[in-house]
């Protein structure tokens, strides 16, 4: 799950997070994270398999996965005990600000809060996440390898996985038994098509390249196994944005966009709305929630232009390598006055058995409309159900779940992720205008952030 247009993050915002973020590194270690950790309980409640609770509290949960009372409803039938307030405070930067807000003030902040992959780091070395590790351990094998590291660091686990979104490519079936096109399975085909469609049909184009979302860009490189950010085992930091096969993978997008094959386009804007309501892009790279978050609520003829899903293409045929963009986690934040509690919450509504179904069934119907972390959910009968944004096609079970599986388990967020995404997209707007190369767009936004990262007192190599 993620918010259309997060990557276009506010200076307010910015400040917010740089306040948050200082003077956390420290020389040795690169962060101190948080050393709250959350003690099970030895006791099992017979119904859930979780750890019991025999205590009354009240907690408060912030999150804005749709239709999330009923998941909220499902969790206080097996634990009545335990009261969920759940509050929607705004879905991605302005829940963010909020939480940094509450965690410099050392007050405000939920029990359980809702947190895209790549903002967990940040809070993490906030220390305003408690360390559940001892709630996750035992059912840290339904999720994969590449999604508990994305909630963990030094050892600790900070949060219960939610939901995550794997790349795939989508396209206009109509389009391409129109135009006799094959779907690329290498990014050289991908390129061929492109610029041989736009040829045919120069008022159309061949897909996108969102400039307005450093997540979604950063997702290129993961799918193409780049790791640009590196922790190593000494704490420090290596950072190489500016690497040849990184270079070579914008480059790549920056000359199909000179050639008018692709678009430079803002996702979330009226005029990428109109675009996508036309049918103006053959393709769309994409995450497994796409067709629920970005193809069905702006695409009003999309069942005439006809939404297939795709294995995304690969730079060298036959390899199997695949990146994530978006996806999320529920942690506990070190202000509760309930912990664990506010665990078991976390833990039940991600993994049992009872919450799975609803998690996974489509928004539209009432659902959650995840894509489940938790691999158990891919065995619910609506995860293999027949899409109807993408003509019945039952791309979950067919296409995502096995791109899951290709996810680059190297991928490492940093924890200065909102100057990050705010400092490439800038330099990627100014390659796309030509105010400057691809190679000098991301040397300076490897230059900026390493000088960032250096200043918050990390030792950084790059």
């Amino acid at each position: 799950m993620r918010t259309l247009g997060k990557g276009m993050v506010g200076a307010t915002c910015v400040l917010s997070m740089a306040v948050l973020v200082a003077g956390c590194g420290t020389s040795s270690t690169g962060g101190a994270g948080d050393t709250t950790q959350v003690t099970k309980s030895t006791q099992i409640d017979k119904k859930t398999g979780l750890p019991a609770y025999n205590g009354k509290a009240t907690i408060t949960f912030w999150s804005w996965v749709p239709n999330d009372a009923k998941r909220v409803q499902i969790f206080e039938k097996y634990y009545p005990n335990i009261k969920v307030k759940l509050e929607d405070v705004g879905a991605g930067s302005p829940e963010y600000t909020k939480l940094s807000t509450a965690i410099q003030a050392k007050s405000g902040a939920p029990d359980v809060v809702m947190l895209e992959y790549d903002m967990m780091p940040q809070f993490i070395e906030s220390g305003g996440l408690a360390d559940i590790t001892q709630y996750v351990d035992p059912v840290k094998s339904k999720f994969p390898t590449w999604v508990m590291n994305q909630v963990s660091s030094n050892g600790k686990v900070y949060a219960v996985p939610e939901d995550t979104g794997p790349l795939g490519l989508y396209y206009q079936k109509s389009i391409f038994d129109q135009e006799h096109l094959s779907v690329p399975t290498t990014w050289a085909q991908f390129q061929t098509e492109a610029e041989q469609f736009h040829q045919n049909n120069p008022n159309q184009a061949f897909s996108y390249f969102a400039t307005n979302d450093g997540q979604w860009q950063l997702g290129l490189l993961w799918a193409a196994g780049i790791t640009p950010f590196q922790q190593t085992s000494d704490g420090n930091w290596k950072i190489s944005l500016d690497s040849p096969q990184a270079v070579k993978v914008f480059q790549y997008w920056g000359n199909l966009i000179k050639s008018g094959a692709v678009e430079a386009v803002q996702p979330g804007t009226p005029s990428w709305e109109k675009e996508m309501d036309q049918g103006k892009f053959a393709t769309v790279v994409g995450s497994a929630w796409y067709p629920s978050e970005d193809i069905v609520p702006w695409d009003k003829h999309a069942s005439e232009h006809d939404w297939h899903a795709a294995f995304i293409p690969q730079w060298t045929a036959g390899q199997t390598v695949d990146g994530d963009w978006g996806g999320s986690a529920d942690a506990v934040t070190t202000q509760s006055k309930y912990p664990e509690a506010a665990a078991i919450f976390a833990d039940f509504i991600n993994t049992s058995q009872y919450e799975q179904p609803h998690n996974v069934q489509p928004a539209g119907t009432g659902g959650g409309g995840l894509f489940p972390a938790d691999k158990d959910g891919f065995s619910v009968p609506s995860f293999s159900a027949p899409d109807p944004s993408l003509g019945g096609q039952t791309a979950n079970k067919d296409i995502f779940e096995t791109e899951s599986s290709r996810v680059d388990a190297n991928w490492q967020w940093n924890p200065w992720s909102t100057y990050t995404f705010q400092e490439l997209q800038s330099e990627v707007t100014n390659a796309v205008d030509g105010k400057e190369s691809w190679q000098q767009a991301l040397t300076n936004a490897q230059n900026k952030i390493v000088a960032y990262a250096k200043s918050q007192g990390y030792n950084v190599q790059g």
